[in-house]
């Protein structure tokens, strides 16, 4: 058993005035109503970070923080010559490229010691539990906002440099090549362009993988919101089978992979936006993900003031650009250097200060049963 909520506050504060202030307390069991579920990063699933020291890292001549100098494969190639021929001569040359280390940090969370105690949950360890997640959660905004500036750069080149537009417009009148970046079945028949996703076909993502696999490359990992998952659960026999629609209509679907490929799903739909379905290669071929320090917590007390905070240091770079694809299942425009429909606030993540708004409405004193409702 835990230690209680109560007893835990209680404890916290006595132990804020010793040596051991700022160690962790002990594990809790308490009870209390929960706003929302929070998962783990996706940028993690889809590029594991490894673990750095100092060492590893070097300083760079461009700015005042620390970076790790990646090497990219060379490129080289074979050649059939006959028995006095010759070889072409290559002199042999890496790239490099400076993966830069910055910092997430949480807001700094303060507390009066007086109000510590009125509490009946352990407020403290609630805020230091959900300050990694919601610390992962920006990782995660800088990992799509980089992934789609990705497909973004990879679309207008193949469309000779010049930024366009691509929504049900352009696909019929076929004025937008669709390299990276291609409009779901359903979004190419809309007949209107706007942001509304579409269910996403068994097609779909057929053409999805071959965006990808036509180019020397594999694809591996698909992401997802939860929404789009859903509407995978009302294919037909015609995309499952006779035995596998029975059997995900009684448990839903089950497996670890989606037409050969893995896939990851993601509540977060403030950060990858429904209707955006992604589909990456394995890690080697994409980027890297370091951490210099792992999640540090921070913690004191000026007088009655308790404060804390978390933060951690990370670096993450997509070496690979042409290493995604994307996958649109809404009809306008997400092009954020076109907008044509002037939707694009509906496709890219929110803001920092507006990611995880309250689901519940106690503050505005809605909840039932109540007085008032009678």
């Amino acid at each position: 058993m835990g230690v209680p909520a109560q007893v835990l506050n209680d404890l916290f504060n006595q132990r804020l005035g010793t040596t051991e202030g700022k160690e962790k307390t002990a594990e809790y069991a308490g009870s209390f109503v929960r706003d929302k579920l929070r998962e783990v990063s996706f940028a993690r699933k889809i590029i594991p970070p490894e673990q750095v020291t100092r060492a590893d890292c070097q300083r760079s001549v461009n700015h005042d923080t620390l970076v790790k100098i990646v090497d990219v494969e060379p490129q080289s190639r074979a050649m059939a010559m006959t028995f006095r021929g010759q070889p072409t001569a290559r002199l042999i040359r890496g790239d490099r490229a400076e993966v830069p280390f910055f910092t997430i940090s949480s807001e700094i969370f303060q507390k009066t010691e007086q109000e510590l105690l009125a509490y009946e949950m352990p407020i403290t360890k609630i805020i230091e539990e959900n300050c990694v997640k919601d610390i992962q959660e920006i990782e995660d905004r800088e990992f799509i906002s980089h992934v789609e500036a990705a497909v973004q750069a990879l679309q207008m080149e193949a469309n000779g440099g010049i930024p366009r537009a691509l929504n049900w417009s352009s696909t019929n009148a076929g004025g937008t090549v669709e390299f990276s970046i291609r409009k779901g079945e359903l979004a190419r028949t809309a007949g209107v362009n706007d942001a509304t996703p579409r269910p996403i076909q068994r097609p779909d993502l057929v053409q999805l993988f071959k965006m990808l696999d036509g180019n020397r490359l594999r694809s591996e990992r698909l992401l997802m919101t939860e929404v789009d998952w859903d509407d995978i659960l009302q294919w037909t026999v015609e995309d499952f089978g006779d035995r596998l629609q029975s059997e995900t209509a009684v448990e839903g679907y089950k497996y670890n992979s989606l037409l050969g490929r893995s896939y990851i799903r993601s509540i977060k739909t403030d950060i990858l936006r429904q209707g955006n379905v992604y589909i990456f290669t394995k890690p080697e071929f994409f980027g890297k993900y370091y951490i210099l320090n792992n999640t540090k917590f921070y913690i004191d007390k000026i007088a009655n003031m308790i404060s804390f905070q978390a933060w951690e240091d990370i670096a993450m770079a997509l070496i690979n650009i042409a290493a995604v694809r994307k996958l649109e299942l809404y009809s306008a425009d997400a092009n954020p250097l076109t907008n044509a429909d002037k939707l694009l606030s509906n496709f890219i993540p929110v803001a920092e200060d507006a990611l995880g708004a309250a689901n519940n409405r106690v503050a505005q004193g809605l909840r039932f049963p109540q007085v008032s409702q009678y």
